[in-house]
């Protein structure tokens, strides 16, 4: 048929077309082009088709290489854009979207959401052409901070997590998750909330993906589980529901109610900041004043390390190491402001070696202290107020080098022989000796020697610490021993939620059985770009900035490796390791973060009393705040009882809020949310 066209176009190029001819020509031409359509079209769009699943497969390899050997690289969620050039060999800028890791019955599970922007595909390591669309599933994610198994195209809509999504108020999914995003899109992290008009759920990304936590004035986030109450804090980014704990059924789920007990000795349980959690150390040895807010050792005052988990290994150590000469001016020195102007008895003593008179214990405790001795008091050391001895004539220079500021000295130089001391701690031990004289020994743990008085300060003086730290902070942060802290959460979590059945299911199935294992993040990076005061007074870690000056909290872990806390791999729990974070937890149990705190609507140092996390009681967080060297204390964030966050604490009875996750396969029961009619749960229909 072709041949006999072009013939007869030949033919008629001289004598010219009928009409009759020229319409056969033209439907013989539609024909062969139909023909061409139908059939290498397809063939083409087979190749994109077939090229997508190519790139997919290739992303998915690639993001199983950097969970391997990237330890910066979020295991759970991977924007395949991070991908591009170093796992991927070419840039493939034509991409988007992410890739999900988690791991079932210790197996990785991987799902992959890929686009070039015309064509999508959604599945798993088996993909084939006929997973391509040409439209936009639903729940699609082009990156992590959109991605929540919950909003996927085949989401069980009987859960409860979608069961919170709905409770937003709008007739559809999309209503809601508009409603979030534009509530998200005004928030203000430098107030707190209290218009109730702008609370509910607002959404961020975190280490699996879009998180929806609640803010504000809110009462439709109350859960009853396992015969206790929780408020929900959050849908994790894996479609978790985070718990946090106010209660037991019939309590008040306010105050000490809403605080866990320790079954232990039957008291509420709490521990001692300053010697049982957080301690942190600037490690300045040797150091100019331009080195000293960036380099690091955490380390003890002969209690324990910075973190949920600890090292007790340490070593002799002494900062700053150098002298007060102009080079090192007087202010780098540690700025003590806890002496009591009042005592008149602080001692004073003239001779010290940190290399003799200083013991570690060994490297499996925390035992240790250093001993200042006197073979006769009046002569070898002396009992004073620190006023008098620092403003007596020949005890101070203002001339020397090293007073600061050289134009108009206010830190002076500290002459006197009696420069070293326990500033009150420890108890002194005296003994009358046969020759009239009376010998004074004190055990310590820090021993301060004075290198500077301040003007008109009487409670001030600039110090040179000797003690017990961690050699280094790698083996700080190592993971060796518990906390207290964590000890009394897993023994709660084991008296009451492991091997315990859910009475109000008639299925009578383990509380485990609801319980998923996800990251509790115990942040504990030190802060490289917080300018700390030329004094060094204060030693933050990395939330100082984030929630303090940039207002900026997160639900990321930066170091998932080493303190994102998950449980170990042959823990009794009946519970699916989560397979990402450091895998040291026996159960997975923590607390709320200083972060968590902020989205809920709270502000560092601002009462807040319409938070639904308020309880009219002081409560732990789990990350780390700073090293106050001024006082020799430790803190972590915790809330105050006017609901401030807070990094400072003045009391050490200061309780503990457990917070637990429910899995993402867990139904909606019963209940409207609120507190007179909770939620609850159950595992099948």
């Amino acid at each position: 048929m072709y041949k006999g066209c072009i013939n007869m176009l030949k033919k008629r190029k001289k004598n010219g077309f009928t009409l009759v001819e020229l319409l056969a020509v033209i439907v013989i031409l539609a024909v062969v082009i139909l023909i061409a359509v139908t059939a290498v079209i397809p063939r083409m769009n087979n190749a994109k088709k077939k090229a997508l699943v190519d790139e997919a497969l290739m992303y998915l390899k690639a993001a199983k290489e950097s969970i391997v050997f990237d330890a910066d690289q979020s295991p759970s969620c991977i924007n395949v854009s991070n991908l591009n050039e170093k796992y991927i060999k070419k840039s493939s800028d034509s991409y988007t979207g992410v890739v999900k890791n988690e791991y079932i019955n210790g197996e990785l599970s991987q799902t992959i959401n890929l686009t070039n922007g015309n064509l999508y595909i959604v599945g798993t390591d088996n993909l084939t052409s006929s997973d391509v669309k040409s439209t936009i599933p639903k729940g699609f994610a082009a990156s992590c901070a959109d991605y929540n198994p919950i909003l996927a195209e085949n989401a069980d809509t009987n859960t409860l997590a979608y069961k919170l999504l709905m409770s937003e108020g709008g007739s559809t999914l999309d209503d809601n998750l508009s409603a979030i995003n534009q509530r998200t899109s005004t928030v203000n992290f430098n107030a707190i909330e209290t218009d109730a008009s702008k609370s509910g759920l607002y959404k961020a990304e975190d280490d699996d993906g879009a998180s929806f936590y609640y803010r504000g004035v809110v009462n439709n986030n109350w859960v009853e589980f396992g015969g206790f109450y929780w408020r929900v804090l959050r849908i994790n980014g894996d479609g978790s529901i985070r718990l946090f704990y106010s209660g037991t059924a019939n309590s008040t789920h306010t105050g000490i109610d809403a605080t866990i007990k320790n079954d232990k000795n039957g008291s509420t349980s709490r521990f001692s900041v300053f010697k049982e959690y957080y301690t942190s150390v600037k490690d300045i040895s040797g150091l100019t004043s331009d080195d000293i807010s960036i380099k690091y050792t955490n380390g003890v005052f002969g209690h324990t390390y910075p973190g949920y988990m600890y090292n007790p290994k340490k070593t002799l150590m002494s900062f700053q190491t150098f002298e007060p000469d102009n080079s090192n001016k007087l202010n780098v020195f540690t700025l003590y402001t806890g002496i009591n102007n009042t005592k008149n008895d602080y001692y004073f003593f003239k001779n010290f070696d940190m290399n003799t008179d200083c013991f570690t214990g060994s490297d499996t405790d925390d035992s240790g202290s250093c001993v200042l001795k006197c073979r006769s008091l009046g002569d070898d050391c002396t009992a004073s107020n620190w006023n008098t001895l620092a403003t007596t004539e020949g005890n101070y220079s203002t001339t020397a080098a090293g007073v600061y500021p050289a134009s108009n000295p206010t830190n002076y130089i500290y002459t006197s022989p009696y420069k070293y001391t326990c500033w009150g701690n420890g108890t002194p031990v005296t003994k009358n000796n046969s020759d009239g004289t009376t010998s004074v020994y004190i055990s310590c743990t820090i021993v301060s020697e004075i290198v500077g008085t301040i003007k008109n300060q009487p409670t001030q003086a600039r110090i040179r610490v000797h003690g017990l730290f961690a050699p280094d902070y790698k083996t700080a942060t190592e993971d060796i021993y518990d906390s207290n802290i964590k000890t009394q959460l897993e023994y709660w979590y084991e008296n009451n939620i492991y091997n315990r059945k859910d009475s109000e299911n008639s299925n009578a199935n383990y509380l485990e059985n609801y319980i998923a294992d996800e990251i509790f993040c115990n942040d504990r990076d030190t802060e490289d770009d917080y300018p700390f005061p030329a004094n060094g007074n204060h030693f933050m870690y990395n939330s100082y900035n984030r929630i303090v000056n940039l207002k900026k909290p997160t639900l990321k872990c930066t170091n998932i490796n080493r303190d994102g806390y998950t449980i170990v791999s042959d823990t009794n729990s009946i519970v699916s390791s989560k397979g990402a974070g450091n895998n040291h937890s026996k159960y997975p149990i923590g607390t709320i973060t200083v972060d968590e705190v902020v989205l809920s609507g709270g502000k560092y140092n601002t009462a807040n009393t319409s938070s639904y996390i308020y309880i009219n009681f002081p409560f732990f967080t789990l990350t780390p705040y700073n090293f106050y060297a001024a006082n020799l204390n430790s803190s972590p964030w915790y809330i105050t009882a006017t609901g401030s966050i807070n990094g400072t604490p003045t009391t050490s009875s200061i309780y503990i809020r457990p917070v637990i996750n429910l899995k993402a396969s867990v139904l909606y029961d019963s209940g409207s949310g609120i507190e007179a009619d909770p939620y609850k749960v159950k595992l099948s229909s």
